[in-house]
């Protein structure tokens, strides 16, 4: 049996944030592991929500506090156990991983560095847009999760500014076992539907246009319940929004849960308002659970081929938004039919495992052309 691969995974958090989770399942898959030895790496020591739950399918996990007053020697400390593990690849994932992580291509130069672009790099903050855009030509490889995320990054190159060598674009995948809709059967006829969303509160999501629309809804419907899990940075301006809608006791607010899968299955339309998405991980595993989606056409999203399925929008109309939503109150059998459909498209197109053995091959070739 060959030599598995050995690789640094870095990231700046690991919470549940999108990318964050779908590394998570990277490291569940038993494809994975039976190539890849994972060590873990995270940046920032505040956020840490998802190592309880893959620390018996890694080998090391470390972290420091880059985000503190002894920022230098703990990033010393960072580049010399990179250094000193002797890795076959470092696969940084989101910008923060990937600019502080490259430098250390010069302490070890027979590893190969790989980084996941999840996002447009045009909504990332000044100071991310531009360090990413000097650091990208020191990368080996560059994955992206959307033919969209690498489309905004051609569009940026300039000289030397999001220079590339190698890409590859490899799109992100989800546990459709896992992620199921067998809770989905024919009584949903005489249930009350429940719009919901799952994800972590940042700015991008627009959570207020997401309450507008619960807004609009409630105006129209009884019939139909809100939920939105997760947490995050504009938790306090979301609370305060709903309050001011008049929907503190319409929509449920239980906060971050480790459970997504149930979370899935209280929900029957997934509603997402943002503003940009690489690829959504969420929205593909609401989907594998039946939800039908109701999101905004942007970023990767856009090369989602809805069939008979779902509602995208290119502008946002809340009070047209939420007329679509009431109309799966009004059709039951609409609803049921197409909860089916949107389960069958990340069957077809969108599986981990698919994903998982693309990543595998990346990596064979890159410790090839070493």
């Amino acid at each position: 049996m060959p030599e598995k691969i050995k690789v640094a995974h870095v990231i700046r958090v690991f919470s549940y944030g999108g990318a964050e989770v779908l590394l998570r399942e990277f490291f569940y898959s038993e494809t994975f592991k039976a190539h890849v030895t994972s060590d873990l790496f995270v940046l920032d020591h505040k956020k840490l929500g998802l190592v309880p739950q893959v620390k018996d399918y890694i080998r090391n996990f470390y972290f420091y506090k880059i985000t503190s007053a002894g920022f230098v020697t703990e990033y010393i400390k960072f580049l010399r156990q990179l250094k000193k593990n002797n890795y076959d690849i470092v696969h940084m994932h989101l910008p923060v991983a990937g600019w502080m992580t490259v430098l250390a291509k010069r302490f070890c130069p027979r590893t190969k560095f790989i980084y996941s672009e999840h996002n447009l790099v045009t909504f990332y903050s000044k100071y991310n847009y531009y360090l990413s855009g000097l650091t990208y030509g020191m990368f080996d490889s560059v994955v992206f999760v959307s033919d969209e995320v690498g489309e905004v990054v051609k569009q940026k190159q300039k000289g030397w500014f999001f220079k590339t060598k190698n890409t590859e674009t490899i799109l992100n995948g989800i546990d459709t076992a896992k992620f199921n809709d067998a809770h989905r059967n024919a009584t949903a006829e005489n249930k009350k539907l429940t719009v919901g969303l799952v994800a972590r509160f940042r700015p991008q999501k627009r959570v207020d246009k997401w309450v507008e629309v619960a807004a609009e809804i409630a105006k129209l419907t009884n019939e139909i319940s809100f939920i939105m899990v997760g947490d995050g940075p504009d938790d306090a301006m979301l609370r305060e929004k709903i309050k001011a809608n008049g929907l503190s006791e319409a929509i449920q607010l239980p906060g971050q849960l480790s459970d997504t899968v149930s979370a899935y299955k209280q929900i029957d339309i997934f509603l997402l308002t943002s503003d940009f998405e690489g690829l959504p991980l969420a929205l593909l595993e609401a989907m594998s659970c039946g939800c039908v989606p109701v999101i905004s056409n942007v970023g990767g999203i856009k090369q989602l081929q809805f069939d008979g399925f779902g509602y995208k929008y290119d502008a946002f109309d809340a009070k047209k938004i939420a007329e679509e939503v009431v109309g799966y109150t009004i059709d039951k059998q609409k609803f049921l039919a197409e909860s089916k459909r949107a389960r069958e498209f990340v069957v077809k197109n969108y599986s981990l495992e698919k994903q998982v053995r693309e990543i595998i091959k990346l990596y064979q070739r890159s410790i090839e052309n070493k």
